[in-house]
């Protein structure tokens, strides 16, 4: 039976009156340590708050490091982030009954953290019984309202929407629309080569210094809660809890470690990171662009498709900024390291054509780009054949350059 079925056959099941004097099993005053209750008109649900010192430590990090980390420092985050302080950041994590995206799937735990004065909250929302979550959520989106800023792991794909779909689902008002910041996508773009995933448990495990213990997998977190609600051993839900709050935590740790490693604070420790964060850097500092993408190109001993890649994004770089000297000692090295590749001798004849008028030697690089081309067509490595006819046309045009040129 999948969890869409039993929540159905639960939600069902509820529906059958219950009298005043009794309690429902798996209720509000089932005990939960730390827990409080809140009551309202539109039902009942469960209330924790956690206050962590700065000081506390998630591996590497502590958490009062992020309020001495400038937000705008980073081009990671979109525009607007530069203009916040961190008291505006409200880090966001949800554990639901399944992956699905419809009105079938309920959230059940909404964890959040943000900065306080000299501290970290961490709350959490809980429903202990479905009937709750109109109050749950009004209560919730009231908090939400006040933070411009979200920061979430896959939060934008998933559960920022799925917050957004049980708004809809109780004709709730939606909150306005927030900055939102998803650690998962620059995670992905730095460390989707070296890591076995880019699960959030992989990515603190390996670059945050972050080991849980006894942790209850993300996974499990709908059946423990559907036992719940039968009555079963509310004990078990805490691994539930523990986890999200991990979760929000090790939020502020990745931005953290983010941050610094897009200023230069701490080194990228493989190409890829070099690479991800010169084309970062490419619009709001070029020069510390360059310094990244130097690093891959000026090493012979790194992969050739890394090094292709910081060529590319360094002469690139160079041209749009009219540094033509430099950018025709890069590709006359790239050319010279790259042997199968006809960009740089492309960019070269484009450089002796267009802005030295040497015609002989851009149409020698154009021949040389083309017998680069008809080595790889004859070999199998890709399709060659816009290139060859973008060359060919190149060519022809130099061609008659050439003649001209002779009276």
């Amino acid at each position: 039976m999948s969890l869409r079925d039993r929540l159905r056959m639960h939600f069902q099941a509820q529906k059958k009156p219950t009298p005043a004097s009794e309690s429902p099993a798996g209720g509000a005053e089932t005990p939960l340590p730390g827990f409080i209750c809140r009551e309202k008109e539109k039902g009942a649900y469960l209330y924790r708050r956690k206050v962590y010192p700065l000081e506390k430590r998630m591996g590497l990090y502590s958490l009062g490091e992020l309020r001495g980390s400038p937000l705008g420092a980073s081009p990671l985050w979109p525009e607007g982030v530069e203009e916040r302080a961190v008291e505006d950041l409200l880090f966001f994590d949800t554990e639901t009954t399944g992956l699905g995206t419809g009105a079938g799937n309920l959230i059940f735990l909404y964890g959040i953290g943000y900065y306080r004065e000299d501290s970290f909250i961490v709350e959490h929302f809980f429903l202990p019984r479905v009937e709750g979550e109109p109050a749950l959520l009004e209560d919730f989106l009231e908090l939400v309202s006040s933070f411009p800023v979200v920061v979430s792991y896959n939060g934008k794909a998933f559960d920022w929407n799925q917050l957004k779909t049980r708004t809809t689902v109780h004709r709730l008002p939606w909150v306005e629309e927030k900055v939102h910041c998803d650690l998962l996508y620059p995670s992905r773009r730095l460390w989707r080569e070296q890591l076995p995933s880019c699960r959030l448990q992989e990515v603190e495990a390996a670059r945050l210094g972050v080991k849980r213990l006894n942790d209850v997998p993300g996974q499990l977190a709908p059946t423990l809660y559907f036992d719940y609600l039968k009555g079963g051993d509310p004990a078990k839900m805490d691994g539930v809890f523990r986890h999200n709050e991990q979760d929000v935590l090790s939020l502020v740790s990745l931005w953290i470690h983010l941050n610094y490693l897009s200023i230069g604070k701490i080194q990228p420790t493989h190409p890829a990171e070099s690479l991800a964060l010169g084309n970062w850097w490419r619009e709001r500092d070029p020069e510390r662009a360059l310094a990244r993408f130097s690093q891959i190109h000026t090493r012979p001993d790194l992969p050739l498709r890394y090094r292709r890649e910081a060529f590319r994004g360094a002469s690139s770089l160079l041209k749009g900024k009219g540094e033509w000297e430099a950018a025709l000692q890069l590709w006359m090295t790239w050319m010279e390291e790259d042997r199968l590749n006809p960009e740089p001798c492309v960019e070269l004849s484009k450089l002796f054509e267009h802005r030295t008028g040497e015609v002989n030697r851009a149409y020698r690089m154009a021949q040389e780009a083309k017998g680069r081309l008809l080595k790889r067509k004859r070999r199998g490595q890709g399709n060659c054949g816009r290139e060859l006819d973008a060359l060919n046309h190149r060519l022809r045009r130099l061609e008659e350059k050439r003649i001209h040129c002779l009276f």
